[in-house]
């Protein structure tokens, strides 16, 4: 009987080391998992992609959701900071961005402005940054810290169709990160 025990204790340690292997492939840091576990039952990687410009590695992406497919109304956008960036930059690339898929007011502009102002932080090595969409609500956390919510649909649209819109910036970083390119 004991030894019955000793080989099911085995096998569960095994399963359960090659369980937290998988999430150590996609996930660099506790943190980032609490986060996840708080929002998510379970969640898989649908694909990651790293993003460069002119040679330089700017950030690493992850998209999860629960069944490993996209899907449009939860998932998880993770950006991992390959190198410091102003956060006056993020926050100017991220209206222009917005803007290539809608032409915005002033007044738009400057509410956008203030917005993202709130959501992103002077960016440094290591950082993480993780959008969350649940139906019509979105998280957004800077590290540790939850530094936006908000249910504006049409905002959460944009925001992630930046890197998930079939005609974005970067079409091959786009189909890397929705699994559709290996």
């Amino acid at each position: 009987m004991f030894f019955k025990y000793f080989f099911a204790m085995l096998i569960a340690l095994n399963l359960s080391q090659v369980y937290a292997e998988n999430k150590k492939d996609y996930l660099k840091n506790q943190t980032t998992i609490n986060i996840l576990e708080k929002n998510f039952t379970t969640y898989k990687l649908v694909g990651k992609a790293k993003y460069t410009y002119f040679l330089l590695d700017i950030y690493d992406a992850k998209l999860l959701s629960e069944t490993g497919k996209i899907e449009k109304n939860k998932f998880a956008l993770i950006l991992e900071y390959n190198r410091d960036i102003s956060k006056e930059n993020v926050v100017k690339e991220t209206i222009k961005q917005i803007q290539m898929q809608k032409d915005l007011k002033k007044q738009d502009l400057k509410d956008l402005d203030t917005l993202l102002n709130k959501a992103f932080r002077e960016i440094k090595k290591n950082d993480v940054f993780i959008g969350i969409k649940n139906r019509n609500n979105a998280l957004f956390y800077f590290n540790k810290e939850k530094v936006l919510e908000t249910q504006d649909i049409e905002f959460i649209d944009l925001f992630f169709n930046i890197w998930l819109r079939k005609n974005s910036q970067n079409p091959d970083f786009t189909k890397t990160l929705l699994g559709q390119k290996n």
